[in-house]
């Protein structure tokens, strides 16, 4: 069980100006350019390893999360590689059926997440119990509040086990009576469970990781222990 990244860079070709906009036929006033979203990355997970991603708003946590999900391709290949079963927690809302109900609902993401349906129904009445949702099995899914959705798919993640967590910050955003069971939850995971983290709260970060990894647009400042990481973040933020 590992994750390995070496080297990794994303790029997005972007239009730099609104040109396409005017009626004018010269296409050389249409500008493209490569956005660096990541650039440089590099860290090694092992089994037992719980990584905090942290940065400010903008710098790369959750595009990295979807890289390690292979939801977005590095720009070249072998820069990551995932040894062992993942499951990226990165609220998969907008597949969902708003008219279907939510039982099918649950049923509909966890297949999309990868899970047989074997086991989604043997856990069915477990994941909704968890997530607090039995009474609403048989109701539309567009009657749930956001936070009730959240804990849905939150619920399915964590139910449905698998070797490495890749956890993107939707599930910080909760309430934080959910968040605490959830971090309960994830602390019951074997102790060779990778655990990827992306949060804003340092407190978090200092209770569940033992590694950190530090963003700042695009550009990996820090990857090593917890506390020394954390003086560094500080330091960021108040020069920002």
């Amino acid at each position: 069980m590992k994750i390995l990244v070496k080297n990794l860079k994303l790029t997005y070709p972007i239009i730099t100006d609104n040109s396409f906009l005017s009626n004018s036929n010269d296409k050389e006033k249409s500008k493209f350019h490569n956005l660096i979203a990541l650039n440089n990355i590099n860290f090694e997970l092992n089994a037992g390893d719980r990584l905090g991603l942290i940065g400010l708003n903008g710098s790369g946590k959750s595009t990295l999360i979807k890289c390690l999900s292979n939801i977005l391709p590095s720009d070249q290949k072998d820069q990551i590689k995932v040894e062992g079963s993942f499951l990226p927690i990165i609220s998969p809302i907008n597949f969902c059926e708003t008219e279907d109900t939510v039982g099918n609902n649950l049923v509909i993401v966890a297949l999309l997440l990868g899970f047989k349906k074997k086991e989604i129904f043997q856990k069915f009445n477990e994941i909704l119990e968890f997530a607090e949702l039995t009474d609403y099995q048989n109701y539309p899914f567009q009657t749930l509040s956001t936070g009730m959705r959240f804990r849905l798919i939150s619920s399915i993640c964590f139910i449905l086990k698998r070797e490495i967590y890749l956890i993107d910050e939707f599930l910080t955003t909760g309430d934080e009576k959910f968040q605490e069971k959830s971090f309960q939850k994830i602390n019951q995971f074997s102790h060779r469970n990778i655990i990827v983290l992306c949060s804003h709260s340092q407190r978090t970060i200092k209770k569940f990781c033992n590694k950190l990894l530090i963003l700042n647009k695009g550009e990996q400042i820090f990857f090593g222990e917890i506390k020394k990481g954390l003086e560094i973040y500080n330091e960021i933020i108040n020069t920002n």
